[in-house]
């Protein structure tokens, strides 16, 4: 019997992750299919309700990890991925159509574990897609062209990614926008003190790892938001213990006065994707790192402004005509002046978004 076996997923505490999935279902569902997801996290998944959109959840062995970061050859670290996710390969057969639904991760050096569903995918006569992809430019080698030229079908979200995959003669991509975007926002009480008009701020500790002075930027942003609009929101969107949002935002606080510190609004730890994307619906602005709030943001009409770093922020910011709204990284210095002028230019953006 024909079966869909959804990977990548790294747990819904990626409330990114968390988005893709929950827009995704409804087409997949048309199928008629079950729907096995091999998950890191299935306590975060069931705390979050994907357990009841999937028809089950297969645990990955991440015991194993530290075994694979020290793996010294690409090959070998396959063979461990092979391992960490054996439960989820057992799954594959003929009849099976395996989905890679994590965004990003041929973005990064751990490409190899998406590699071995896509394999063994292949080795047993089943099929093998990715949905909602990026894929950073420069990390395409002959390895990577070698098993992306393999699937059966790429469905690539921002036309930076299609142009890549080209060079590399890769063709059968569809250029798609990510899922999330149809993502419906899930109406919820709003949190205390969020009233007003509302300005919001996502800020990624990811993103201060790599930048001294990037904490400095969006206090300086928050300044100025916090002189124009009545409330300030500090959103995460991805609150993994080892890189939570969370933590990065309450740095942020820490550089306000106690003051403006009375008129900052947080998000509470039990909102979903969906309820999430409420909140930014409700907002004058967003000032964002997450790929995923910006999405949010774009989708409910909402002016925003991204500190990019990726192929994936560029890459929609364009396909959307926002680029001019993304700033690369390095060019955080110029974040205040250009949250200033998204203020300013806020019902144009607006309409335009709409």
């Amino acid at each position: 019997m024909k079966k869909l076996l959804l990977y990548g997923h790294g747990g819904a505490y990626n409330h990114g992750a968390e988005a893709i999935l929950r827009s995704s279902l409804p087409a997949f569902r048309r199928t008629n299919a079950p729907i096995l997801l091999s998950t890191h996290f299935p306590e975060q998944d069931r705390e979050f309700g994907l357990d009841r959109l999937v028809d089950r959840l297969i645990p990955a062995d991440l015991s194993l990890v530290p075994e694979e970061r020290a793996a010294g050859s690409f090959e070998d670290k396959q063979s461990i991925a092979a391992r960490i996710y054996r439960d989820a390969l057992a799954e594959i057969d003929s009849e099976t159509i395996c989905i890679g639904i994590g965004g990003d991760n041929y973005c990064y050096p751990n490409w190899h574990r998406q590699s071995v569903f896509h394999l063994t995918a292949k080795e047993r006569g089943g099929n093998s897609i990715l949905w909602g992809c990026s894929i950073q430019p420069e990390m395409i080698n002959a390895r990577m062209a070698r098993i992306l030229r393999a699937h059966d079908r790429i469905y690539a979200r921002e036309s930076l990614t299609v142009d890549a995959l080209g060079e590399h003669g890769i063709d059968h991509v569809v250029l798609q926008c990510d899922p999330a975007f149809y993502l419906q926002p899930e109406p919820a009480a709003l949190p205390k003190g969020f009233r007003g008009q509302v300005a919001a701020i996502n800020l990624s500790p990811l993103m201060l790892r790599r930048s001294d002075l990037l904490l400095e930027n969006f206090a300086e942003a928050a300044h100025f938001l916090l002189g124009k609009a009545d409330t300030l929101l500090l959103l995460p969107h991805v609150t993994m213990p080892a890189d939570d949002d969370q933590e990065a935002l309450e740095a942020l606080a820490e550089c306000l006065s106690p003051d403006e510190q009375a008129r900052v609004c947080r998000v509470p730890k039990t909102f979903n994707a969906a309820q999430r994307k409420y909140l930014i619906s409700r907002c004058e602005l967003l000032v964002c790192c997450r790929t995923h709030a910006s999405i949010a943001g774009y989708s409910c009409g909402i002016p925003t402004l991204v500190i990019g770093y990726s192929v994936k922020s560029q890459g929609i910011g364009r396909d959307l005509g926002m680029e001019r709204w993304v700033l690369p990284m390095e060019d955080g210095k110029k974040l205040a002046a250009a949250t200033a002028k998204l203020w300013n230019e806020r019902d144009k953006v607006r309409k335009a978004l709409q």
